[in-house]
């Protein structure tokens, strides 16, 4: 029986196997790092959410309030109209112009009502391209953690290809002993 043919044999197993070792801790090793990096995207986007999130509701706050400012506009609208008519009822003078507060006052408060839609108008925009950054960053989560759960899914994969290898090693290192001691034998 020729022991070196079958010594040769498990020397270059032997070899492979701890080859293909060095491979599977490398693999894994690179696949933590980007286990690691996907855990720290993940808490970034779920903060991104909730930073987000709370913007929302703070412009939806807001806007809900649309109704009791135009109510509050037109209250002062009706007030300065009735002080108005009161005030040209107790001031009149020959002298002196009358002035209609009504008139005075009017252009201001059209103007606030104006600057006040315009805000909020604005507001609804961003609150739209609020709710899209949402969804957005809420896709990008999901995918995240499918990401996540492949890397974890190669790790197992490649730690039992690991295990597989390091019973190669052994069953050939083993062999090899065993062949060497069958050719110190021999001579």
């Amino acid at each position: 029986m020729d022991y070196e043919y079958y010594y040769n044999n498990a020397k270059s197993r032997y070899y492979n196997a701890c080859s293909e070792i060095t491979t599977c801790e490398n693999r894994i090793g690179n696949l933590k790092t980007q286990r690691q990096q996907k855990n720290n995207q993940i808490n970034q986007l779920e903060t991104d959410i909730k930073n987000n999130q709370a913007a929302l509701d703070q412009m939806e706050q807001i806007i809900k309030c649309d109704e009791s400012l135009n109510q509050k506009i037109l209250d002062v609208s009706n007030k300065t109209d009735q002080a108005a008519i009161n005030f040209s009822t107790m001031a009149k003078s020959s002298t002196v112009e009358n002035k209609n507060l009504s008139d005075v006052y009017g252009s201001e408060t059209a103007n606030t009502k104006r600057i006040l839609s315009s805000i909020l108008e604005d507001l609804k925009k961003k609150k739209a391209a609020l709710d899209t950054r949402i969804t957005d960053l809420k896709n990008q989560l999901r995918n995240a953690k499918s990401d996540l759960q492949d890397i974890d899914n190669s790790i197992k994969a490649t730690e039992s290809n690991l295990a597989e290898w390091k019973k190669v090693k052994t069953n050939a290192s083993l062999d090899m002993e065993y062949y060497k001691r069958k050719m110190d034998e021999a001579l």
